[in-house]
């Protein structure tokens, strides 16, 4: 498959959100934590289940139309063999240096765009020069994302088991709180049940 990366501006945001950031939950990570580390251990879920972010209640204040994105990277992967069709995105949010989405279209995962498009986003956030530490936030329901990061290089820092209690549908996740840096080295242990 051939594709590129772009960057592009906050007139493109429409085409990001119709990249689907859908998948299916097979397990999750149970989360141990005392005072100086921080154990996922992985066990399957009773019953798999699609979870999308796009279709939770969203906060109409925190829409892309409301948001100052004048100073983020903000990036396509566009498939060269179907006439760049957008399918896949990321978001650097700055000044907080925080990978705010990275989505890939469900037929194009597992091919090296998730990959490319992280590598950009850090790319991008050093020669912006501000910080050398990006934020990453997943969830232990999203174990493909945390062996996603893990593999890129992403340390776990801290969790909030309280970060979704506002969102009846999410409440009961924990919030992951990574961060990536310029070497690789992992602060995630995971077992496995």
């Amino acid at each position: 498959m051939l594709f590129r990366i772009i960057q592009v501006d906050h007139s493109r945001l429409l085409e990001f959100d119709n990249i689907s950031i859908a998948f299916e939950i097979h397990s999750i990570y149970d989360v141990i934590d005392d005072n100086d580390k921080i154990e996922l251990i992985e066990r399957p879920v009773n019953q798999p289940y699609i979870k999308d972010y796009d279709q939770l209640n969203i906060d109409p204040s925190e829409s892309w139309s409301t948001m100052d994105t004048t100073n983020w990277g903000i990036f396509l992967a566009l498939d060269e063999t179907q006439d760049d069709k957008p399918i896949g995105g990321a978001i650097v949010m700055m000044p907080e240096c925080a990978l705010y989405d990275l989505r890939v279209a469900p037929s194009h995962r597992h091919s090296g765009v998730g990959k490319a498009l992280f590598k950009q986003a850090v790319e991008w956030a050093k020669q912006q020069g501000k910080t050398t530490r990006m934020s990453i936030e997943t969830q232990n329901t999203n174990v493909s994302a945390c062996l996603f990061y893990v593999a890129m290089g992403a340390k776990l820092d801290n969790i909030d088991r309280n970060a979704y209690s506002h969102d009846e549908q999410v409440k009961h996740e924990i919030r992951l709180n990574c961060y990536r840096i310029q070497y690789k080295h992992s602060f995630f242990r995971l077992s496995y049940t």
